[in-house]
């Protein structure tokens, strides 16, 4: 029996991730956009529409609302599972006592998360003394079970996961993530809020037979989120072997989202993808975009 072919990286995700999670962007605006897409059907209505005007995939997380969303439609829009959804602090935990008793996922949840950031940095040394990606794939792999299996394209690995592993420099978990997606057959990404770092870091590793598919990161006209600054994250786009697919297009706002793509792709990046709360209109938003995508 043949093997499923490779799908090919996508040009344009959408990415529905800032339902749930913090994003550049007022308060008003988060809470504008979460209110719209409330209720399971307007979100499935957008996702079609999105995938309709041109999104080759969706970047979704695991979360009980965009599942219920997915349960709507009558057919499978292909997904793109954010993992680890929840914060990797979890797995990171060296506590024989908090690993031998779960309690509460919220409780513990909203614990790991107050001890995100500096606080995380500092204990990166004694946390991150074994194997990462042994600590976090299983939950990875739970996570996109939650997916029809016959609707996932790839994975793409949360920033907070993968910046853990380049400040621990641990180019294994990239090769052991790499290799789990493809023996599943799927593409694999990683998201980044330090794009300029972990594409000149990866430019030291050895993974010619574990290359990511994609790097999600930060790229504007406004150099909101590259780090470590604008000038040497386009510097390393243009010179990384890896496909880079930009995020935070509309750097908080200060700029159109048509500006935001046209200013990645001219400064090479791969492709793009805008999140819900970056668009009024998804399908008309969406299809202006194709004269910046244009091969």
């Amino acid at each position: 029996m043949s093997k499923k072919p490779m799908p090919d990286v996508p040009r344009l995700l959408l990415g529905v991730s800032s339902l749930d999670q913090p994003v550049r962007t007022t308060r008003d605006r988060q809470l504008e956009v979460a209110s719209r897409f409330k209720e399971p059907e307007s979100l499935a209505v957008a996702l079609v529409k999105g995938v309709s005007a041109g999104a080759q995939g969706v970047i979704a997380p695991p979360t009980l609302d965009v599942r219920e969303a997915l349960a709507e439609l009558n057919k499978d829009l292909p997904i793109f599972a954010r993992v680890a959804h929840t914060s990797p602090a979890e797995d990171l935990r060296w506590d024989p006592v908090f690993l031998a008793d779960p309690g509460d996922v919220e409780s513990r949840t909203s614990r790991a998360g107050k001890r995100a950031g500096n606080a995380a940095m500092n204990m990166l040394p004694m946390s991150l003394a074994g194997d990462l990606a042994s600590r976090v794939l299983p939950r990875m792999e739970r996570e996109v079970a939650l997916f029809n299996p016959k609707a996932v394209r790839g994975i793409a690995v949360a920033a907070g996961a993968t910046d853990l592993a380049l400040a621990a420099n641990q180019p294994k978990f990239f090769e052991r993530v790499v290799r789990f997606a493809r023996q599943r057959r799927w593409l694999v990404g990683f998201e980044t809020r330090n794009l300029g770092h972990l594409l000149a870091r990866a430019a030291t590793w050895d993974l010619t037979e574990d290359t990511p598919d994609f790097i999600i990161g930060p790229v504007n006209p406004r150099g909101v989120g590259m780090m470590p600054n604008a000038e040497r994250t386009l510097s390393e786009i243009r010179s990384s072997q890896l496909k880079v697919i930009a995020c935070e297009l509309r750097a908080g706002g200060l700029v159109t989202l048509e500006e935001g793509a046209s200013y990645a792709r001219r400064h090479g990046a791969w492709g793009v993808c805008p999140e819900l709360v970056e668009m009024d209109d998804v399908p008309k938003e969406l299809r202006a975009l194709a004269p910046a995508l244009a091969a």
